[in-house]
């Protein structure tokens, strides 16, 4: 069986196809529902290029929407619905099809390892203003289920024991309470949440950009979905504003300039913490060239190939900043997977300037 069916008719865009699935909702989907979104900087039909040269289909055409096919090896094909923004180049995928095979054997590598598309990073600070926010909505809202991390070099308050790295996962109805106690106490921040709203809402949303509908409106899960889209596309923005090109020096000679991107850091860098910071980097598949550092008031500079993306930047850091250089055919997934790290490793807190 695969994923569920809609009438044959077109939608122009998300929002209608969006309504229509809240309309419906009951009558379409038994099992739970899953949307991933994530981000790309090719065009509509550059992106469909990508899903049919890692043997995705289109099987039926709906107008804004398309439902793919990708057979993986597994007991059935992967079956997904597809829709693309063409302003602001985010893509949704819908399915009620399994997370353990169909979405991780398919679209969630996709969006990790290809170049020019990224999943819709979330951010720990925005996992917790969307919980504020829903509880703040909702008081009887719960949380059943979450997973917390404390990074290694995390400045997060804590009072137990704040130089120890750490990962919770915690099950429960009490876990809002909880999380916002262990917050407090060991230091960290939300990756994973489920949420029940009493009568309204239950669902799953993860750092990853996936979010699970177990039941109730799907109508309040798009909001929330909407205003994860509208975080991710203020990176976006800055990734848009970098630019690369060769400017002519004089007749025989043409010398690279770039635009960068600033990340500004509140958990600065230390000069001493750079080999860690190193060792980091090629734990996450970043490989170093060129690299120079001078200590007193830190400067740091150094080339970067994205192994996972293929393709490289250049970074210059002080203490309280990085700036990120794109060079020629500089990636948006290579972007965006950057910014992920430096808030997973360095500073969970950093901003990037907006220009």
């Amino acid at each position: 069986m695969g994923v569920f069916e809609v009438e044959g008719q077109e939608f122009p865009d998300r929002v209608s196809f969006n309504h229509y699935l809240a309309e419906h909702y009951d009558a379409l989907i038994e099992d739970d529902l899953y949307v991933i979104a994530g981000l790309t900087e090719h065009s509509r039909e550059g992106f469909l290029d990508v899903l049919r040269r890692e043997g995705y289909e289109v099987v039926e055409d709906y107008g804004g929407i398309q439902k793919i096919s990708c057979d993986f090896g597994g007991e059935r094909p992967a079956e997904f619905y597809l829709s693309y923004d063409v302003e602001e180049n985010v893509v949704l995928f819908y399915t009620d099809m399994r997370k353990t095979e169909e979405i991780e054997n398919t679209i969630e590598p996709l969006l990790e390892n290809k170049p020019g598309i990224h999943y819709l990073y979330i951010s720990p600070g925005l996992l917790q203003d969307i919980r504020e926010r829903i509880v703040s909505e909702d008081p009887a809202t719960e949380i059943t289920e979450f997973v917390a991390k404390r990074t290694e070099r995390t400045d997060t308050s804590s009072r137990f024991r704040p130089d120890e790295w750490r990962t919770i996962n915690y099950y429960g109805r009490d876990g809002l309470e909880s999380l916002r106690e262990m917050e407090e106490s060991y230091g960290v921040l939300p990756r994973i949440m489920e949420f029940n709203v009493p009568g309204e809402l239950r669902f799953r949303i993860n750092h990853e950009g996936v979010f699970k509908l177990k039941d109730g409106s799907l109508l309040r899960l798009f909001e929330h979905i909407e205003t994860c889209i509208e975080e991710a596309l203020k990176v976006k923005r800055a990734y848009d504003q970098t630019d690369f090109r060769m400017v002519r020096a004089s007749e025989s000679l043409e010398v690279p300039t770039a635009e960068p991107a600033t990340l500004n850091l509140q958990n600065t860098i230390k000069y001493h913490e750079l080999d860690d910071l190193k060792e980091s980097l090629s734990e996450e598949g970043y490989v170093l060239l060129s690299s120079y550092a001078e200590e007193g008031s830190l400067y740091f500079t150094t080339e970067i190939i994205d192994q996972v993306k293929k393709s490289s930047f250049r970074i210059k850091a002080n203490e309280g900043q990085i700036r990120i250089y794109p060079q020629d055919g500089s990636d948006l997934g290579t972007f965006y997977r950057f910014y992920e790290f430096i808030q997973d490793s360095v500073d969970e807190r950093a901003e990037l300037a907006q220009v």
